[in-house]
This record gives C-alpha cells, structure tokens and sequence, in this order.
C-alpha cells in the first residue's frame, strides 16, 4: 500500500527531530566564528572545529544556520500544518489548499526513496 503524503511527512519530520535532538550535546543553538571557520554551540563548545581548509567560512555559517534547535522549530510548524490538515479531513473541513501546502512541503524530501513524484 503506498504511503500517503501525511505519513510521508509525519516519517520525514520524525527523523528530521531525531537527528537534531542527537546533534545536541550543550545547546541546540550554534554560531559561526568566522575568523576560525569553526561552529560552536550555545555553550561554547565546539559543533565543527576547522582545519586550515574545511569547512569554509561558507560551509559553516550554513551549519550553524541550520542548527538543531532551527530544525526543531521547523518540525514543530509541519506537524502543525499536518494536524490541522487531518482536523480539517475529520470535520468535513478539508480543502486542497492545506493538502497543496503537504504537497510543497514533502518536495523538500523529493530524494527520499519513498517520495512520490505524483507529489510534486
């Protein structure tokens, strides 16, 4: 039986917070040091610790940008929109408007093996 975006979703946003609560070890919040290239967390302590070439000063102003506490926060807003989306379906409600917004939102997973392309 083939999945449905919002269990699509619900799967990808479950490991998405997975990852992200196991990449804390001090704070969730990371920062770039740009003189260093280095990543560290709200506490201090070091996320990514640069060698004289990696990662750039690029590189680690996206890790620190999409720290873990960042993903946490986008995870909390597609579980919002899926429950309101299934609240919809369950009273009648529902309107292709929020299946379109699941749609959107499972194209960010459009490599995972269990996206459906019919999605997009």
């Amino acid at each position: 039986m083939a999945m449905t975006v919002v269990e699509f979703l619900e799967a990808r946003v479950a490991e998405d917070e997975l990852t992200a609560q196991a990449a804390v070890e001090g704070s969730p919040v990371w920062h770039a040091f740009y003189d260093y290239r280095d990543v560290k967390d709200g506490d201090g302590h070091y996320v990514v610790q640069a060698d004289s070439a990696h990662p750039s000063v690029e590189q680690a102003a996206h890790i620190a940008r999409h720290d873990p506490a960042r993903v946490l926060r986008h995870c909390a807003a597609v579980r919002a929109v899926i429950a309101e989306l299934l609240r919809r379906e369950a009273t009648g409600e529902a309107d292709s408007s929020l299946e379109d917004v699941a749609r959107e939102l499972a194209g960010i997973y459009a490599d995972h093996p269990d996206y459906d392309a019919a999605w997009a």
